[in-house]
């Protein structure tokens, strides 16, 4: 039972709730604040939207390497444990299904395309999954209670958040030629959230939390690819906000953070820029919305942002670079 509510808090602090559309004032930022360009106008660009109520939404998507791909979680509702693997052709705008349920999430494709990873919630209990663009080859590692799968740059490692002693979450990386787990990241007291590797590798970044319970006390931290060297780079207890790395640009220059209010989840996307600290609004909510909820997100080859909100709808939006 206490794995199975650990489980449900991480994944609300993963996928984020329904965030309230309200200005970001700059006193709670780490580094300054430069805001966007029109207010309520982030240039966003629809990609799909269903086509009536009875579809299914797409969540959670994630870029092919080449990007003529998008990899999604294919349901209903942000919580539906009916989670199809689907992937978009850009280029056709046919939606494919790959994997039939499973409560496919949270997919990443490998950096040479030939694998993608996701996290399977079929058995009561998130695993990681692997199957081939196609969806052949279907298969799943055996660490239970492992969420939100990343692929690394050096194509044989996959980064996840992983209970590695009840009630204690570590940042892990397997080796799929070792065929070995590797405890990239623990601390005494806190919990690590999914680790995000840089494009070049040097860099992994993960969100820290005391308690799965307890939005207010969130660290976004990077560390070098060996575990060491800690900074902490959007601290813990600036006022409302909480925030979760989401994808790297493809230069390693900038971080793509989902931020939002400690007790709505993450709700709009900026990006911070390691070299300067600057941070940056990315998405602001429309308002004929009223509110948005953004879960997860990927920054493509070509400069895009690709993002999903909370009514299933996937948006591009162009990036600093």
């Amino acid at each position: 039972m206490c794995r199975r509510l650990a489980a449900y808090w991480l994944g609300l602090l993963v996928i984020g709730g329904l965030s309230g559309c309200e200005d970001v004032p700059t006193y709670t930022l780490p580094g300054p604040y430069v805001p966007p360009p029109v207010k309520g106008d982030d240039g966003r660009r629809l990609l799909w939207e269903p086509k009536d109520e009875y579809e299914k939404q797409c969540y959670e998507p994630s870029f092919s390497p080449d990007g003529t791909k998008v990899v999604v979680s294919y349901r209903n509702g942000i919580f539906g444990r009916d989670a199809d693997l689907a992937i978009l052709d850009l280029k056709t705008g046919k939606l494919n299904i790959i994997v039939k349920g499973n409560s496919a999430k949270r997919p990443t494709w490998s950096p040479t395309g030939e694998w993608i990873a996701y996290q399977g919630d079929r058995e009561a209990a998130p695993y990681i999954w692997l199957c081939r663009p196609d969806g052949s080859e279907n298969h799943r590692l055996e660490f239970k209670w492992a969420w939100t799968p990343r692929w690394g740059p050096e194509r044989d490692r996959i980064y996840f958040a992983y209970a590695y002693e009840p009630r204690k979450i570590y940042g892990v990386y397997y080796d799929l030629d070792e065929q070995e787990l590797h405890v990239l990241y623990r601390d005494p007291l806190l919990n690590v959230g999914p680790p995000l590797p840089s494009p070049g590798g040097e860099k992994v970044a993960f969100y820290l939390c005391d308690d799965l319970q307890n939005y207010k006390d969130v660290n976004l931290a990077l560390i070098n690819a060996d575990g060491t060297g800690l900074d902490v780079i959007w601290p813990a207890g600036r006022a409302r906000y909480w925030a979760a790395a989401l994808a790297w640009s493809p230069s390693g220059t900038y971080i793509l953070m989902g931020y939002g209010y400690p007790s709505s989840g993450l709700g709009e996307l900026g990006t911070y820029e390691l070299k300067t600290g600057i941070f940056r609004p990315v998405t602001k909510c429309p308002p004929r919305l009223g509110f948005e909820s953004i879960q997860c997100a990927s920054w493509g080859p070509n400069g895009d942002i690709l993002f999903g909100n909370h009514l299933g709808r996937l948006y591009l939006i162009e990036a600093p670079e």
